[in-house]
């Protein structure tokens, strides 16, 4: 079996501050909630999702709030990793967050699903992802008492059927998710994405972006496909992420 790092270390070491986007986060309403994870939670998690071996996981110390971990570490939730998450991230995925200067961490389970389906999609049907398109298919929205995370809904829902971007169900709720979590970062080097959270950009998320004449092909082409299963559990899967580039294959050694 492979041995992934963990952090087993619980000390708790000075916040890097330096970065101007963690001003941004002040003006962010965020949850203190502490995390319910353990150090065997965390082996058991990193287990069943076979999470990659370059990199160090860690389960928060007894005083540790979001967003702010150890420097060089990002927030995953538990929840994120059964919506797709998976390290390291696909090229379109570092695209998106650096573009809205979000981290990964901020995407509640669900909006994490829609956008992994949305990449699995364009790359099932030999597409390029692009964010400009995925805005004309979905609409930002701030969760509820919590404006620092993102939630997703589908702008399609008033066109004929026939005419929308067709995504298949998801669950309606995800309760307990945000006392799931547990802190990663690279064994070498740092991530290419946002660490901490910066504001959503709602309003210039949600305007109409200009397409090319490609990019409008390519979203007929979108808004002609047939869901890939029932349900986002069903399109989701493990052999699905692998086979499209957006999870990978991690080999077991003894």
């Amino acid at each position: 079996m492979v041995r992934r790092r963990i952090e087993t270390d619980r000390l708790e070491e000075p916040v890097d501050r330096n970065n101007t986007s963690r001003s941004m986060s002040s003006l962010c309403n965020i949850p203190k909630h502490l995390s319910t994870y353990t150090e065997a939670t965390l082996k058991r998690t990193i287990d069943h999702f076979y999470l990659s071996e370059g990199h160090r996981y860690r389960a928060p110390g007894s005083t540790e709030y979001l967003p702010t971990g150890r420097p060089g570490e990002v927030v995953i939730y538990q929840d994120s990793l059964k919506a797709g998450l998976r390290f390291p991230l696909h090229p379109f995925l570092v695209e998106f967050f650096c573009t809205l200067n979000l981290s990964p961490g901020q995407l509640v389970p669900n909006a994490l699903r829609m956008l992994n389906y949305y990449l699995l999609v364009c790359l099932r049907y030999d597409i390029d992802p692009l964010v400009d398109v995925f805005r004309l298919l979905f609409e930002m929205k701030l969760l509820d008492r919590y404006d620092c995370y993102v939630v997703f809904s589908h702008r399609d829902r008033g066109l004929p059927s026939h005419d929308q971007f067709k995504i298949p169900n998801y669950p309606s709720s995800n309760s307990g998710w945000k006392n799931r979590y547990f802190f990663v970062k690279p064994v070498a080097g740092n991530f290419p994405f946002p660490l901490d959270w910066g504001v959503p950009p709602m309003e210039e998320f949600n305007s109409t972006p200009i397409l090319s004449e490609q990019e409008i092909d390519s979203l007929i082409i979108l808004r002609a496909t047939e869901p890939l299963g029932r349900s986002m559990n069903d399109a989701l899967t493990d052999d699905a992420l692998v086979s499209t580039g957006i999870g990978r294959v991690i080999s077991c050694k003894m």
